[in-house]
């Protein structure tokens, strides 16, 4: 992957209903929470936010300029909960096994290369303890609006056959606006 990946700088969280996102993603207010493809970190500023003493958000990205921007967000608003990190979706991720409970990726999935899909997808599983949560905001597809072209967008059924080898069990789909939605797995 390439070091600035193709949509660094982008976030989707202006099209989103965001009390709805969030009320999907909260799994409790002191829980451990996992932000893949976090870019400058929108979602795990608002989710910190939202979150009381004791929760944990990890946020990882490769783009490393939008990781030091999430740093020194956090530093500035005093949101100690936030661990920015550097990593490649498409490789391991540096985290214990049973170690979060609720992941989410936010208009990230189209962007990853196909062929490393299902492995990150093992991966949430993975780090994910029984009962964790994954949530996943992609844009509809629409052959308009804003997001990707339409031959990359990853509708909710395209996403419920990427995490269903993994075991996650759907949990429900809410539409978050005109162009996106969540989907929420849970797993065993």
């Amino acid at each position: 992957m390439d070091a600035k990946p193709k949509a660094a700088g982008k976030s989707s969280f202006g099209h989103i209903d965001q009390d709805l996102a969030f009320d999907s993603i909260i799994v409790g207010p002191r829980a451990t929470y996992l932000d893949l493809g976090c870019g400058a970190g929108l979602y795990a500023l608002s989710l910190s936010r939202r979150l009381k003493a004791g929760s944990m958000i990890y946020a990882l990205d490769l783009w490393e300029d939008g990781i030091a921007a999430l740093a020194e967000s956090a530093r500035r608003e005093g949101l100690g909960n936030i661990e920015p990190m550097v990593a490649d979706l498409s490789q391991p991720l540096q985290l214990d096994a049973g170690s979060i409970d609720a992941a989410y990726m936010a208009t990230v999935l189209h962007d990853l290369p196909e062929s490393a899909r299902p492995g990150l997808i093992a991966e949430v599983s993975r780090v994910l303890v029984p009962g964790g949560r994954f949530s996943i905001i992609e844009f509809k597809k629409l052959d308009h609006g804003p997001g990707p072209s339409m031959d990359k967008r990853i509708g909710s059924d395209d996403a419920e056959q990427l995490v269903a080898p993994s075991g996650f069990v759907q949990d429900g789909v809410a539409e978050l606006g005109e162009f996106t939605y969540i989907a929420r797995y849970i797993k065993p």
